[in-house]
């Protein structure tokens, strides 16, 4: 390989890399982070729904 050739190549290897560690940050801490947000929302909707409505009756 020549040095031009190398050098043509850094520049997608290193954009690869990022695209790799981004989707490695998405999978692996947003998507469980905003799962766990989430369902913690939703549990605290519940409970002052019941708190401030009461329990529902069956």
């Amino acid at each position: 390989m020549t040095k031009s050739n190398m050098q043509a190549q850094t520049p997608e290897s290193s954009t690869r890399s990022r695209e790799f560690k981004a989707l490695g940050f998405i999978i692996f801490l947003l998507f469980p982070a905003l799962t766990i947000a989430g369902i913690g929302f939703y549990g605290l909707v519940i409970w002052m729904i019941q708190a401030f409505g009461g329990v529902a009756g069956h």
